[in-house]
C-alpha cells in the first residue's frame, strides 16, 4: 500500500498497516494544535474552551480518541458532555449475552472510564463527581462538570440514522454554552458508525455555527499516513494536512491508562468472542492499543462555519458596520499601506465589503471575491465604484495575471496547510515587484482555527524574497505588510 492510501475495506481486525516508525515519523511532523499551548508540566492548555461536546459511536471511543480533549476542558473547568450514540451492544454476539445486558455493561464500563478522567480535573474528581448519567441532577452547563448521556441508536446502524443524530447532536447544543466544541470521530475513520457520527457531527456544526473537531481511532489501522517526500500515487479522502497534534503529558497518559482499564469487555473474551474475532481474540488487542494511544493524540479541525448562512441570516454577521473594533481595524489596514495608490488589489474573502469599500479610492482596479453569494449581494449594494469587481470564489480561485496588492484579512487561519501553501506559492508568483500582501488577523484562540496569527506571520516572513514592509500589532490583532524588498515610504517619495 502507498503511504497516503487508504484501505478499501476495513473491519477492525486487520494488523495495522503502517509500522510504528511510520506513525512517529509521521507525529513528529504534525503541528501542535494554535489554539492552545503547552505549560511547563507538557499540559496542552487551549486558550478559550467554554464547552466540549464529544459523539461517542460506542462506549470507549471518548476515551481512545478524545481523552486529551476531554483532559484540556477538564483541567480549564470548562462543561463537559460526552453523547453516546450507540451502547455498543453489536460488540458480542446475542448467543452469548442479552443486548440489553451488554448495554449496561458497557454504560458502566464508560462511566468508569470517565471517572478516571475526572482526576484530572483541578481539585480532584470529588470537586465535580464524575460524569452523570441520564438519571443525574448535574449539567453539563455547570463549569468543570461533565455529563454522559446515552441515545441508544442501533450499533452497526448509524448511517441509516444521520439525519437523527444531526438533530439530537444540535439540541445538546443548545444546552451548551456558547463557542461549544464538537468534537466527532473523523468521517473517514473507516467504520460506518464512526464515518456516520463524523458526518452528523460535522452538518450540526454547520447548522449551528460551532466549532468542529474530528478525531480518529481505527484510521491508524487501515491507512498509511504520507511520507514527508512523497506523493501518494492516488487521491486520499483523508485531509492529512489538517492534522493537528495534542500532547499526553504524564498524568493525563497514566489516567487514560486506567480509562482504558475500565473496557474490560473489549479487552477480554469473558462476556465470549466478540463479532468479527478469532476465539480467543478480544476486540481492543494490544496491538491495536499500542497504535492508536500514542504520545501525542492527532485531531482534525474543521471549519463547519456556514459563511453562507451567517450572512443569510443576518446583514453583518461579523460587526463591521457596527464595531468600533472593526472600523479602528480597516483604518490601521489602510494606515500600514506604503503606497498611496495601487495598479490591481485582489481581496479574498471580502464579507460584505466593508475592507473593500475603502480599498476602491486607492486602486484602480479591485477584485474582491467570496464564498457567499449572500455576502456578495450585500457588499455589491455597499459598494458601488465602478473599479470594484465582486466575484463568487473560493480561495483556490486564484485570479489570473499581476498583483500589487494582496489583502488576506481574518482568512488564513481557516485554511488548511496545502490551501494556505498554496496561497502563499500563488501570492509569490503573482505579487509584483513593488507590489505589497497584507495580512490582517484576529490573535486570540479560535477552535476553528487551522493556526494561529503569530504561525501566520512566521510563513510570510519565510516566504523567499520577501521582507517585511511593516506591521501592527496589540492584544487583539496581528497586521503585517511583506512583499518584495523596495524602498521605504520616504525614500520612495523625497529621500535621495
Amino acid at each position: 500500500m502507498e503511504p497516503g492510501e487508504t484501505a478499501p475495506a476495513f473491519h477492525g481486525a486487520q494488523t495495522p498497516r503502517s509500522a510504528a516508525a511510520t506513525l512517529r515519523d509521521f507525529d513528529a511532523r504534525v503541528p501542535l494544535w494554535g489554539i492552545g499551548e503547552v505549560d511547563g508540566a507538557g499540559r496542552w492548555i487551549p486558550e478559550h474552551l467554554p464547552g466540549l461536546l464529544v459523539v461517542a459511536p460506542h462506549p470507549d471511543d471518548e476515551v481512545l480518541g478524545a481523552a486529551a480533549l476531554i483532559a484540556a476542558a477538564l483541567r480549564g473547568g470548562s462543561a463537559v458532555k460526552i453523547l453516546a450514540a450507540t451502547d455498543g451492544t453489536g460488540s458480542h454476539p446475542p448467543s452469548t449475552i442479552p443486548a440489553d445486558q451488554l448495554a449496561e455493561v458497557r454504560t458502566a464500563e464508560s462511566e468508569a472510564a470517565l471517572e478516571e478522567l475526572s482526576t484530572l480535573i483541578p481539585g480532584g474528581p470529588d470537586s465535580s463527581g464524575g460524569p452523570r448519567g441520564e438519571g443525574g441532577s448535574r449539567s453539563s452547563e455547570d463549569p468543570g462538570k461533565m455529563e454522559r448521556l446515552r441515545l441508544k441508536l442501533p450499533d452497526g446502524e448509524l448511517a441509516a440514522h444521520i439525519e437523527s443524530l444531526t438533530r439530537q447532536i444540535g439540541a445538546a447544543l443548545l444546552h451548551m454554552p456558547g463557542g461549544t466544541l464538537v468534537a466527532a470521530p473523523l468521517s473517514q475513520d473507516g467504520h460506518p458508525d464512526h464515518d456516520a457520527c463524523g458526518e452528523a457531527a460535522t452538518a450540526a456544526a454547520a447548522q449551528h455555527n460551532a466549532p468542529l473537531v474530528q478525531y480518529p481511532v481505527w484510521l491508524w489501522l487501515h491507512s498509511t499516513p504520507p511520507a514527508q517526500t512523497s506523493r501518494p500515487k492516488t487521491p486520499s479522502d483523508i485531509p492529512w494536512s489538517a492534522a493537528r497534534s495534542i500532547p499526553i503529558d504524564a498524568e493525563l497518559a497514566e489516567a487514560r491508562s486506567r480509562a482504558v482499564a475500565s473496557f474490560v469487555s473489549q479487552l477480554g473474551t469473558e462476556l465470549g468472542t466478540p463479532v468479527d474475532r478469532k476465539p480467543g481474540e478480544p476486540v481492543l488487542t494490544a496491538t491495536m492499543l499500542a497504535t492508536v494511544l500514542r504520545d501525542q493524540q492527532v485531531v482534525f479541525p474543521g471549519t463547519p462555519l456556514d459563511f453562507e448562512g451567517l450572512h443569510a441570516e443576518r446583514d453583518d454577521p461579523w460587526g463591521v458596520t457596527s464595531r468600533w473594533y472593526e472600523q479602528r481595524k480597516y483604518a490601521l489596514t489602510l494606515a500600514t499601506l506604503p503606497r498611496a495608490r495601487y495598479r490591481r488589489a485582489f481581496e479574498p474573502g471580502c464579507s460584505i465589503g466593508g475592507l473593500t469599500e475603502l480599498l476602491a479610492p486607492r486602486c484602480e482596479e479591485v477584485l474582491a471575491t467570496d464564498i457567499s453569494s449572500s455576502a456578495l449581494e450585500a457588499a455589491a449594494s455597499r459598494v458601488s465604484a465602478e473599479n470594484v469587481t465582486f466575484q463568487e470564489a473560493s480561495i483556490e480561485d486564484w485570479p489570473e495575471g499581476a498583483l500589487d496588492l494582496i489583502l488576506i484579512s481574518e482568512l488564513a487561519y481557516y485554511l488548511n496547510d496545502s490551501q494556505w501553501s498554496a496561497v502563499l506559492a500563488r501570492a509569490a508568483a503573482a505579487l509584483e515587484p513593488d507590489g505589497h500582501l497584507v495580512s490582517v488577523h484576529w490573535r486570540h484562540a479560535n477552535a476553528e482555527a487551522f493556526r494561529s496569527a503569530e504561525q501566520i506571520r512566521e510563513d510570510l516572513w519565510a516566504v523567499p524574497g520577501w521582507t517585511s514592509h511593516g506591521s501592527y500589532e496589540d492584544l487583539d490583532m496581528l497586521i503585517d505588510v511583506v512583499g518584495p524588498a523596495g524602498p521605504s515610504v520616504a525614500q520612495a517619495e523625497f529621500l535621495d
